[in-house]
């Protein structure tokens, strides 16, 4: 056996120490890096909720007037179901009552809350679509899909909300595979073999009857009772007749701010013509009317005879701008400054527009445009 060399040991000694020096540097460079690294992240991730924070104002809930008992009982509600995010939220009302509103009071409580809110119109998309456009699907699950696949809505809401707008138009070929998805809390993407847990809100609305509907045989009544475990009902705002007139004051300051108008008041008359109508459209339609008032005249208070359609029972957008037709000598009130026709015209096109609730077909119809006319037009809005 080879005797043991003091010197060449000494050496290799040594060279561990100065091996271990150097993996001691490289471990605590590595450290600090990483902690840079964690801290950049968190500061990235606080900008980012800060970002989240600031556009959940401008998208959030928005100005709501709570003027009512009902609609009081309604926020308290919100308030206690934006605590337990597994709850699903049924929001049953007439068209125009708010439910998206009450559907953002739910997400958004009292906080700056940065999760998604994902609205999904049930009526708009296509029966053949539907489960893509929710469940996002893989590459190559069907033909013409994209190469790297597609996210669906309900993995875009993840950690927030996904609001169904009439649920009652679900196509029935969809209805389990929801069913499904709030039972299990977890899907498959179309054409995919890995399961996605799910962390959302599902919030639905609807202005039908589904219980009607689940008789007819046109609805699955386990998914209505799985849907129906928090439940709103909004009532219509002819039911809420001491809240017409704040609101309609609310729209007006709103609106006449945001379109340079000088009104401020809404006269007492034109308030018994409001309450005396059966608003058919409920909130919606109220907000319309004063919109469209505050942008067809220009006064200090909103008067009777701006809206003297209403006082007929009637509130159709064909009557009331043939009463009050902005190219009607007699009833057009001229501004104070120049007249600017081109914003005139443009302020014209959108609340049709909206009246018609973005049909572009109708909105053109009814201005008497072509459709590519119409689509000019909107460009320069």
């Amino acid at each position: 056996m080879k005797p043991i060399d003091v010197q060449e040991l000494e050496s290799i000694v040594n060279r561990v120490k100065e091996h271990l020096s150097l993996l001691k540097e490289n471990m605590d460079l590595k450290f600090h890096f990483n902690k840079k690294l964690d801290q950049a992240t968190k500061e990235v991730r606080q900008k980012y909720e800060q970002v989240q924070a600031a556009y959940s104002k401008i998208v959030g809930v928005g100005c709501i007037g709570i003027f009512s008992d009902q609609m009081r009982e309604i926020k308290s509600l919100a308030e206690k179901f934006h605590q337990d995010r597994s709850l699903p939220i049924l929001i049953e009302g007439e068209t125009g009552t708010g439910k998206e509103v009450v559907a953002r009071m739910i997400h958004y409580g009292e906080g700056e809350v940065t999760a998604p809110f994902i609205p999904i119109n049930c009526t708009a998309i296509p029966s053949n679509l539907f489960e893509t456009e929710l469940f996002g699907y893989e590459e190559g699950a069907f033909t013409d899909a994209k190469k790297k696949g597609a996210v669906g809505k309900l993995e875009l809401a993840q950690k927030g909300t996904v609001f169904l707008d009439e649920i009652g138009d679900l196509p029935l070929n969809i209805q389990p595979k929801l069913l499904r998805v709030l039972e299990e809390r977890s899907f498959y993407r179309v054409g995919g073999l890995k399961k996605i847990e799910l962390d959302i809100r599902i919030i639905c609305a609807t202005n039908q009857n589904l219980l009607g509907k689940v008789k007819k045989g046109k609805f699955r009544e386990d998914l209505f009772y799985r849907l129906n475990v928090g439940h709103i009902q909004i009532p219509p705002l002819r039911e809420q007749k001491g809240a017409i007139a704040p609101l309609a004051q609310m729209f007006l300051t709103e609106f006449s701010k945001k379109k340079h108008k000088q009104f401020k008041y809404i006269h007492q008359d034109a308030i018994t013509v409001m309450n005396q109508y059966h608003w058919p459209g409920n909130v919606r339609e109220l907000q319309n009317i004063i919109e469209r008032s505050i942008l067809l005249y220009d006064n200090i208070e909103i008067l009777p005879q701006h809206i003297d359609y209403l006082a007929n029972g009637k509130n159709t957008m064909q009557k009331s701008w043939k009463q009050h037709n902005v190219l009607n000598p007699e009833k057009f009130e001229l501004p104070a400054e120049k007249l600017d026709i081109k914003k005139l015209e443009d302020e014209i096109v959108k609340k049709v527009l909206s009246h018609f609730n973005g049909n572009k077909t109708k909105t053109a119809e009814y201005l008497g445009l072509t459709r590519s006319a119409l689509r000019s037009r909107l460009k320069d809005l």
